[in-house]
């Protein structure tokens, strides 16, 4: 009997330090990327390289994410990008394409609203969200390129005019 009640204690610490190191792990990987100054004219930032893409075609406009989320952990829905678009471009936003440099999948994008995501956006803009497959961004956090999902430079969104 004193066999069991050590057994079971060894298990009972094993699944505590498991927790434990789950939730250590999920802080470190936590990093939430925004602008803190979106109140000004929201433009690309001029630090992105354009990704070259043969699918795309050279007569659409690219945009970089204001904010992106890489939480795979949190369950589905916790990996998106949210992008602001000017007004003008509101009745086309149908006609874009989400990329994430490394995928070769094309993503869609649909029209986000802004108390849901904690965002204030300046009048004349619009804001956008691209979700990303949670599956394929844990097989990113298994492989060691998970870094690449938090980067806004990654995410491009091309809207075809």
């Amino acid at each position: 009997m004193k066999k069991w009640h050590i057994s079971n204690r060894l298990l009972i610490l094993l699944i505590s330090v498991a927790i434990a190191l789950t939730i250590i792990t999920a802080l470190i990987f936590t990093k939430t990327f925004q602008s803190n100054d979106i109140s000004l004219p929201i433009s690309n930032p001029p630090l992105c390289p354009a990704m070259a893409d043969p699918q795309i075609k050279p007569r659409s406009l690219q945009f970089n994410p204001i904010k992106v989320v890489a939480e795979p952990w949190r369950g589905e829905h916790n990996v998106y990008a949210i992008f602001a678009l000017p007004l003008k471009y509101k009745d086309i936003y149908y006609r874009s394409k989400l990329l994430v440099k490394g995928t070769d999948i094309p993503w869609g994008v649909t029209i986000a609203n802004e108390r849901l995501y904690g965002l204030a956006i300046p009048d004349g803009y619009f804001l956008l969200v691209g979700f990303f497959r949670t599956r394929i961004a844990l097989w990113y956090l298994i492989s060691g390129r998970f870094s690449d999902l938090q980067q806004p430079c990654n995410w491009t969104l091309h809207l075809f005019v």
